[in-house]
């Protein structure tokens, strides 16, 4: 089969991430520390809907992740669901004994692919 640009392109975009959300969180070295989460509530009636898998795309070099699902606290500045509980997605990361400095990793929730969440930590 003979592959034009156009093709070699098209490929090169299926295979890149359609988009990216890129986030800095500061974390305590060798404590783990929850660094992000994702709820998910349905509608105005603030019911619980499927909790979203996490797939960790790029591991952290220097240190470990754990993805837990758990009932959250929405918070009180929620337009919709202010103070309820719901499920949610928690990732929580743990840096290796005695690193300072930076760190990174990268994650996309299925099934909602398409979108990579990029987190650098700043281990302290």
């Amino acid at each position: 089969m003979r592959r034009t640009a156009s093709t070699a392109v098209f490929i090169a975009m299926l295979a890149s991430p359609v988009s990216a959300a890129t986030m800095t969180v500061d974390v305590a070295s060798e404590a783990e520390t929850p660094v992000q989460s994702h709820r998910v509530v349905l509608g105005d009636s603030c019911r619980f809907g499927v909790v979203p898998r996490i797939v960790i795309t790029k591991p952290p070099v220097n240190g470990a992740l754990l993805v837990q699902t758990e009932v959250v606290r929405i918070p009180d500045t929620d337009p919709v669901c202010p103070g309820k509980a719901t499920r949610a997605a928690v990732i929580y990361y743990k840096s290796v004994m005695g690193y300072r400095g930076p760190d990174n990793f990268s994650y996309e929730q299925v099934p909602d692919s398409g979108k990579t969440f990029e987190i650098d930590l700043n281990i302290k």
